[in-house]
């Protein structure tokens, strides 16, 4: 709660129980590497009011979001406030993405509290946690539950940090700026990052 002081009292205690349980699953098991992470997390999350990326936006805001792909208000007009579309606008027909078959780009959105996307990305992470756990979930029925479960949704993001993207040793040795890079693709964000970053060292220590 000191990290993210608009948690409430119960969730703050519920999610802590959590990270506690699921991060050393994944070797995010000292405070240095937990700086990072939970910095990471707690920007992207909002202080994990979200587990769904936010799709809604004025044409307006699109056209500074994505400004390649809406140059004008009117090419955003039809995707205003239309979120269905909007993800299949810009993530349907990805091949980096894995979506290549129709409806990808809306079902396999952003989830988690680090926006796992895409259907390569869940595909893999299924294929992870279905032979760590032992279950038999589906891409699809990982992306829903990555969306709407808090303790899969931080499972994925501790996936995405530490096998994914291999971040444990650049978070030992305090690459935050390297780490914002790879999870983000460059540096958006990165004050709020930051600002998360100094709390969990000030507040998480040996």
């Amino acid at each position: 709660k000191l990290i993210c002081p608009t948690l409430s009292a119960d969730k703050a205690v519920k999610i802590a129980s959590l990270l506690d349980e699921i991060c050393p699953k994944y070797g995010i098991n000292t405070p240095n590497i937990f700086h990072e992470f939970i910095a990471n997390l707690a920007h992207e999350s909002s202080e994990f009011s979200h587990m769904e990326e936010n799709l809604r936006y004025s044409a307006e805001r699109l056209t500074k979001v994505w400004p390649t792909r809406f140059p004008t208000v009117a090419s955003a007009k039809p995707y205003e406030y239309n979120p269905k579309a909007l993800a299949e606008k810009v993530y349907g027909n990805r091949a980096d993405l894995g979506n290549t078959q129709q409806g990808d780009g809306w079902l396999f959105r952003g989830g988690g509290p680090i926006q796992t996307t895409g259907r390569r990305n869940y595909s893999e992470f299924a294929k992870f946690y279905n032979k760590t756990f032992g279950t038999s979930f589906t891409p699809e029925q990982i992306a829903e539950n990555v969306r709407t479960n808090i303790s899969m949704g931080i499972h994925s993001a501790c996936w995405i940090f530490a096998i994914s993207f291999k971040l444990i040793d650049e978070a030992e040795n305090d690459s935050m700026k390297e780490i914002i890079k790879r999870i983000n693709g460059g540096y958006n964000g990165i004050q709020d990052r930051l600002h998360y970053y100094e709390l969990a060292k000030r507040y998480i220590f040996s």
